[in-house]
């Protein structure tokens, strides 16, 4: 290695990406590359559909947390990765040269080419998501009768959704929802119980869960199942399927029937020893859950052994802790996934928070987050007045206690 500063490229500036960033010395050369001037903290974007959060409460800008890392951020597309000669290339004409890459662009939604999907459905993947969905939600609870919404996809980000669409009954809209899954039973990757649990949650509500469905056609004012069933959808959201970026597919980091880009212990490349993967788009030897948790994780260790790949040191493998999973149903419950089993009860929404202001805080500026999160102060405020304060009634605190209970 030359004496001058090493240079790195981070691909994504998002959970895995910014962490990476933050844990590598100003001493490198390091530039991170992500389309979008703003970091968005996706675990809670769901809030924005009740008005319980908005744009400003879940954005950073990631040029002012990259430079307050020591590092540069350029807002960009990046359209190749040259193993060959050790570059980056993005759309509008950068080369970056690079002694080693992270990959951390994350993953991007698909509809599966079902026919109307891309141009009827409302797809739930980024806050632009949210604000389109709370704007036709606003609009269509001004409507006499109920609207019907159809929300293709029954994992976390679907019943979250569900949530957050129930919750505004308290501003006295009323909305009939149906939920589509693929699989045999909602939040199909989570425990047994928590199924049943959410299922008991909905009973009295109008919400329709539809399993073992397939979803054949979307049409402006529907959704068509494989199984001939026709669903009335006012609005369909689309919450299911997760595939690698475009430009990622071809860039000779996987082999052909690959679904994601495999890597060994260390986060690193099996096609490449200068090349780090990390988060959504990276397959680990043992698999474990896409989650905002894991992909952190994933970046503190990449952005480890990127310096000591360096520095000539040994790399050191990534470890994936069993970690709690907080799962939120609007203002009903929130469910606490520990292992093989859970914890439900309204009261947890404050533990989801903190979790969320934490982290915020860390990402905003890892060795000094209060001194640098300006905007800290009121993203508590807001928090506290629109999620907190309406469970902190004496009904809601009886409701609270008495139904908690534990799930297997």
């Amino acid at each position: 290695m030359s004496s001058s500063r090493s240079r790195v490229v981070i691909i994504g500036g998002n959970f895995a990406g910014l962490v990476a960033a933050s844990r590598l010395s100003s001493g490198h050369d390091v530039t991170v590359v992500d389309p979008r001037a703003d970091f968005e903290w996706t675990p809670n974007i769901h809030e924005i559909l009740s008005g319980v959060k908005d744009r400003e409460g879940v954005v950073l800008p990631r040029a002012e947390c990259v430079n307050r890392y020591g590092h540069t951020f350029i807002q960009d597309f990046v359209t190749g990765i040259d193993r060959d000669s050790n570059t980056v290339t993005t759309e509008s004409g950068h080369t970056l040269p690079y002694d080693a890459c992270l990959v951390a662009a994350g993953s991007m939604r698909t509809t599966f080419g079902v026919e109307g999907a891309d141009e009827h459905a409302l797809g739930f993947r980024s806050v632009d998501d949210a604000e389109r969905i709370a704007a036709r939600l606003d609009k269509l609870a001004t409507r006499k009768r109920p609207a019907s919404v159809v929300i293709v996809g029954g994992g976390v980000s679907g019943i979250e959704a569900v949530g957050e669409i129930l919750r505004r009954r308290g501003q006295g809209d009323a909305f009939k929802l149906h939920i589509v899954e693929v699989e045999s039973d909602i939040l199909d990757q989570q425990l047994d119980g928590l199924a049943r649990d959410a299922a008991e949650r909905f009973a009295s509500y109008p919400v329709t869960v539809h399993t073992n469905a397939v979803v054949k056609k979307v049409s402006a004012r529907s959704v068509l199942l494989e199984s001939g069933e026709k669903l009335t959808a006012d609005l369909c959201i689309w919450s299911a399927g997760m595939v690698l970026p475009e430009f990622l597919r071809d860039a000779g980091l996987k082999n052909a029937d690959d679904q994601w880009l495999p890597v060994d212990e260390m986060l690193k490349s099996d096609f490449a020893d200068n090349i780090f993967i990390a988060g959504d788009c990276a397959a680990l030897p043992a698999p474990i859950r896409k989650q905002a948790y894991y992909a952190m994780d994933m970046g503190e260790v990449a952005g480890d052994n990127i310096g000591r790949l360096l520095e000539g040191r040994r790399l050191k493998p990534f470890c994936p802790k069993p970690m709690p999973m907080l799962i939120s149903f609007g203002d009903i419950t929130t469910w606490l996934v520990v292992g093989e089993a859970a914890v439900a009860s309204p009261l947890l929404a404050a533990a989801k928070e903190g979790v969320y202001q934490a982290t915020m805080a860390r990402l905003a500026s890892p060795h000094e987050p209060l001194r640098y999160s300006a905007d800290i102060v009121g993203r508590a405020v807001t928090a506290t007045r629109q999620l907190l304060l309406p469970q902190l009634t004496p009904r809601k605190i009886l409701l609270g206690l008495t139904g908690s209970r534990v799930i297997f």
